[in-house]
């Protein structure tokens, strides 16, 4: 906190010790919550022959799952040899398989699944199809045929459940990250995926199962693990890859965070609530600093990821930038600070009014390209919350104080430096 390196606000509560304050019930939970399946009940899982798909049936057994349906338009009608191999492996492990032909799409294939699930009690929506392009030379067939098996595979599996009165534990809707930063050449995709977490959000706002998973690129298993080139690129521009422990993890948390969150229909239909309850993001980090030239990550100065700027370089954040910076500066001090002549160079206010301008992009999240030291600090967004953050960093590199209304009336970042450069003679 006396660094003044943080984003945003830092709030600190003292409480008494009378018995009628409020305590902090320190204590930890450190052991994970049980997940085990009803043996008498059937699951259902669109999709799920793929990579992903059969490391998530795997644990559904491994958790007492003994009746699995897949619907998919190739079940049952693959002649591939793992496939065949995947089928024997599940009932060697004590799990009935039952494979429906059809397409989620369409409505009678949805109910044809339903129907041969009995007591279905869980859904697991891993339909995905990708269809990329950039969104001018994009088609209506390619936007539509991303699109449907998110959307309208959907809207017909919570349609069916509800004309037939299925009362379900959990309904997991595999969504993605590119719904929430983007992709290039996913549009379709992205927008599929957006309709994924506003359907959790409207369904949970009815008091039925739902939750959302938006995964980020999974490493080992599934599409990007049979595309060796296309893996080495993601990992070569920072992109984190999520494991196949990690994504059990998440689906263990859907399918706990899955029921309503209260029997309260008014509860229940808090739709932000409904959204931050059931929905989360899996898989979105970096492994390369963002201020690192080879980090390509599209959200880096998403204002939504300001979080990330708190992380040390050393673990991929971005804060990094803004304190090599200030190293950089400090260092440059400690041989300038009794030299008069050198703090009176004209580049050394110029300097100065770069780092300061530097330390403002980052404390706003803008990239240093556009910093200009002679525009008004309003237009470059210093206001008066920023300001508070400025003059804490100031204290630190300059060794001075400076009030927040001395950095507003500055006027820009080329007063600033020459302020500083006067202040620091002066004290010499």
């Amino acid at each position: 906190m006396q660094q003044g390196e943080h984003m945003g606000k830092i709030v600190v509560s003292i409480r008494g010790e009378g018995p009628e304050d409020i305590r902090l019930d320190m204590a930890v939970a450190t052991k994970t919550v049980e997940t085990r399946l009803d043996p008498a009940a059937s699951y259902l899982l669109v999709g799920g022959l793929g990579g992903l798909g059969r490391a998530v049936s795997r644990w559904l057994v491994e958790h007492n799952a003994r009746r699995l349906v897949y619907l998919s338009r190739t079940a049952g009608a693959s002649t591939r040899p793992e496939d065949q191999d995947f089928i024997r492996e599940l009932a060697s492990m004590g799990c009935e398989v039952v494979l429906v032909q059809g397409s989620v799409t369409d409505l009678a294939d949805v109910t044809k699944a339903i129907k041969a699930a009995p007591n279905l009690k869980g859904i697991l929506q891993m339909s995905m199809v990708l269809r990329d392009e950039g969104f001018s030379r994009m088609t209506l067939d390619q936007w539509t045929e991303a699109c449907a098996p998110k959307i309208r595979g959907t809207w017909n599996l919570h349609s069916a459940t509800m004309d037939q009165g299925v009362s379900l534990d959990f309904f997991v809707l595999f969504s993605s990250i590119s719904g929430v930063i983007g992709q290039p050449g996913q549009a379709n995709y992205a927008s599929a995926n957006t309709f994924l977490d506003a359907f959790a959000r409207y369904r949970s706002s009815l008091g039925l199962a739902v939750s959302a998973i938006d995964i980020g690129a999974v490493d080992g298993i599934g599409v990007i693990s049979n595309n060796e080139n296309l893996r080495r690129a993601m990992k070569a521009t920072g992109a984190y890859m999520i494991k196949e422990h990690e994504l059990l993890e998440a689906v263990r948390a859907a399918i706990h965070l899955s029921p309503p969150p209260s029997d309260d229909p008014a509860a229940a239909s808090t739709a932000q609530m409904a959204a931050a309850r059931n929905a989360f993001v899996l898989g979105l980090a970096s492994t390369l600093p963002l201020n690192s030239p080879d980090n390509r990550s599209i959200w880096k100065r998403d204002i939504r990821m300001a979080a990330y700027q708190n992380v040390n370089s050393s673990d991929g954040g971005g804060a990094g930038a803004a304190n090599s910076s200030s190293s950089g500066l400090k260092t440059f001090l400690a041989t300038a600070r009794h030299d008069a002549a050198v703090l009176k160079d004209g580049a050394t206010a110029a300097l100065f009014a770069q780092e300061i301008g530097k330390k403002l992009c980052a404390l706003i999240l803008k990239p240093e390209s556009d910093l200009q030291t002679n525009v008004p600090l309003a237009e470059l967004g210093m206001d008066s919350l920023v300001a508070i953050e400025m003059r804490s960093w100031w204290r630190q590199v300059f060794g001075f104080d400076i009030s927040v209304l001395e950095l507003l009336g500055m006027g820009s970042l080329d007063a600033l430096g020459a302020w500083a450069v006067e202040k620091l003679v002066a004290a010499l």
